[in-house]
C-alpha cells in the first residue's frame, strides 16, 4: 500500500525518547518526535506495512522494547499520520489526556488471561422442565443454563484475579458461553503471584484450562489512539 513520503507510522506516545540506534517496520531508522513533556515514537515510510504475520510481530517488538526503557501508551497496528507537523500539533491538543494515559499504566503491564470452561452438566431427570413435542424450548432452555454455568466459572476466575490487578478488561463471549477472556493491567511487582494464583485457578477448577500470557505492553488499558 502506497503513502505520501512523509507519512509516520506511530507506534506508541512514551514519555522518554526511543533508545538508539534502532529500527523500526522495514528496518527503517526510529524517531522520537517530542512535544512537550511527551514523546511520539516513530518510523517514516513511502510504503505502508501489510498486516501479515511478519509485520505485526515487528511492530510488537518495537513496542515491546519501548516498554522495557519507558512508560508508553501502545498504538495498533498500521496507526499513521501525514507527516510531523500533524502528528505533533496533534499530541499537544490531546496532552493532558496522554499524560493522565501514561500515569494510569506507569509501573504496570497488561497480562491476558484465557480459559476453556466445561459444558454445563446435564440436568438431573426431571430437575427443569421439558417437552419432547417443543425441541425449541428444550434448546433455549439448555442455552440458558449453559450461559448460567459459564457466568458462574468466569466469575470464579475473574473475582481473584481482579485483587491483584489496578484494572481489568473481560471480553464477554456471548456466542461462546464456556470461553473466558480478560485482561488485566498488573503492578510489575505483582506478575509473579497473578501467575501463581492462575495456576492455583487451573487446579481448584478442575476441567477448566486456563492459560495466562504476557506480561504485554497495556494496549487494553489506552483510550482513544492517535490517528
Amino acid at each position: 500500500m502506497s503513502a505520501g513520503k512523509d507519512t509516520l507510522y506511530v507506534y506508541a506516545i512514551a514519555d522518554k525518547e526511543a533508545p538508539a540506534p534502532a529500527t523500526g517496520l522495514h528496518g527503517s531508522r526510529l524517531r522520537s518526535l517530542r512535544s512537550g513533556p511527551l514523546v511520539a515514537v516513530v518510523s517514516e515510510h513511502r510504503v505502508l506495512p501489510e498486516a501479515d504475520e511478519t509485520e505485526l510481530w515487528a511492530h510488537e517488538s518495537v513496542v515491546e522494547r519501548l516498554m522495557r526503557t519507558s512508560t508508553i501508551l501502545p498504538m495498533r497496528f498500521g496507526t499513521t499520520v501525514e507527516g510531523a507537523g500533524v502528528l505533533l500539533a496533534l499530541v499537544k491538543e490531546r496532552q493532558q489526556e496522554f499524560e493522565a494515559g501514561l500515569e494510569r499504566v506507569r509501573g504496570a503491564v497488561e497480562l491476558s488471561v484465557r480459559a476453556q470452561l466445561p459444558d454445563a452438566p446435564a440436568p438431573v431427570s426431571g430437575s427443569e422442565p421439558g417437552d419432547a413435542e417443543h425441541p425449541g424450548t428444550t434448546y433455549l432452555l439448555d442455552r440458558a443454563r449453559g450461559v448460567r454455568h459459564g457466568e458462574g466459572l468466569a466469575e470464579a476466575i475473574h473475582r481473584p484475579l481482579v485483587k491483584l490487578a489496578r484494572e481489568s478488561a473481560q471480553r464477554r463471549q456471548v456466542r461462546a458461553p464456556t470461553a473466558f477472556r480478560a485482561a488485566y493491567l498488573v503492578d510489575e511487582g505483582n506478575v509473579a503471584a497473578f501467575g501463581e494464583a492462575v495456576g492455583a485457578l487451573g487446579t481448584q477448577l478442575g476441567q477448566a484450562k486456563i492459560g495466562c500470557t504476557g506480561p504485554w505492553p497495556p494496549y487494553s488499558f489506552v483510550g482513544e489512539e492517535v490517528g
